[in-house]
């Protein structure tokens, strides 16, 4: 029978340790994986400043001012979630797991527009 010599036997525990190490760490980053419906946060958005626009509070020019107001807005709220360790998709990407944030994402986005209007 063939012995096993040391250095090989702690190559095969070092491996198998990092395999652990690195399965704990792919569940704790499962864990920070959620989705937004993006067609639904543009969607609210275009409603209320169309909405306005009907209204004649905005004009035109007003209206695609507040666009690009929105999408930075939308930048940072992303960006705060990437902060945070979120990995941040579109639900027509996601197939299963994670955390819609949809409602989150729209409650931020809205405090934001109002302390900048």
């Amino acid at each position: 029978m063939r012995k096993i010599g040391v250095p090989v036997l702690l190559v095969a525990l070092a491996v198998l340790g990092a395999a652990g190490v690195l399965s704990c760490a792919a569940e704790k980053r499962d864990e920070k994986v959620v989705f937004i419906d993006l067609e639904e946060v543009v969607s609210e958005e275009r409603k209320r400043i169309f909405s306005r626009v009907l209204r004649g509070e905005l004009s035109r020019e007003e209206a695609e001012e507040r666009v690009g107001r929105f999408f930075v807005r939308f930048g940072e709220v992303l960006a705060d979630y990437e902060k945070e360790g979120y990995l941040v998709f579109d639900a027509k990407s996601v197939l299963g797991g994670g955390r819609d944030v949809t409602g989150e994402i729209l409650e931020k986005l809205s405090a934001r527009g109002e302390k900048s209007e």
